[in-house]
């Protein structure tokens, strides 16, 4: 497919959440509500030229390849995507946390100085809860720290660090320990 030759136009794309369906809507619009976090990982979407609905995180049309390629490719579409505001670096380090009920483990594998994503061994976190998360000791941070950071989107992985986890979450740094901080800022701009 010519990704430059996308119709934006075209009002085929509904969401389903629960038993209500919205829509249509522009593939455009799609994406700018995925960037916004108006519509996660597990919403439902469907177009006429998918055989049936298809949670948002197993469809193509917003698979992270997919979406690199327009940026890439097309240029009206290049404008609906955000702009990170810091520099993000792929990492691999042990975390523990807790959101002040359930206390988990899990792995970073990727964080700037705004945010991470992590892979953790639970379900039950929802976008916009608060949870604390202590980067352990690694060869990633040479010190323990702590931040306490909001979930912002909920995403689902086929990379898993075991057979409960297939979840990765998107959070947002809302204090960081000032060691951590000087720390994420040597890992990121190494």
């Amino acid at each position: 497919m010519n990704y430059s030759q996308v119709n934006l136009e075209l009002k085929n794309w509904y969401i389903l959440r629960g038993e209500t369906q919205y829509g249509p809507y522009e593939y455009g619009v799609m994406i700018r509500m995925v960037q916004n976090h108006e519509i996660q990982d597990y919403n439902y979407v469907w177009a006429p030229h998918l055989e049936a609905w298809q949670m948002l995180g197993e469809c193509a049309d917003f698979s992270k390849d997919r979406l690199a390629l327009l940026i890439r490719e097309n240029e009206v579409l290049r404008n609906e995507f955000s702009k990170r505001e810091a520099a993000r670096k792929d990492v691999s380090s042990p975390v523990l946390g807790h959101n002040g009920t359930v206390f988990f483990d899990g792995e970073c594998t990727s964080i700037s100085e705004n945010g991470a994503l992590v892979l953790i061994n639970t379900p039950l976190l929802l976008p916009d809860d608060q949870v604390v998360i202590h980067f352990n000791e690694s060869a990633t941070f040479h010190n323990g720290f702590k931040v306490l950071a909001q979930v912002v989107r909920k995403n689902f992985t086929k990379q898993r660090l075991n057979t409960k986890s297939a979840l990765q979450y998107a959070v947002r740094f809302l204090q960081v320990q000032p060691d951590g901080l000087d720390q994420i800022t040597k890992v990121v701009k190494s």
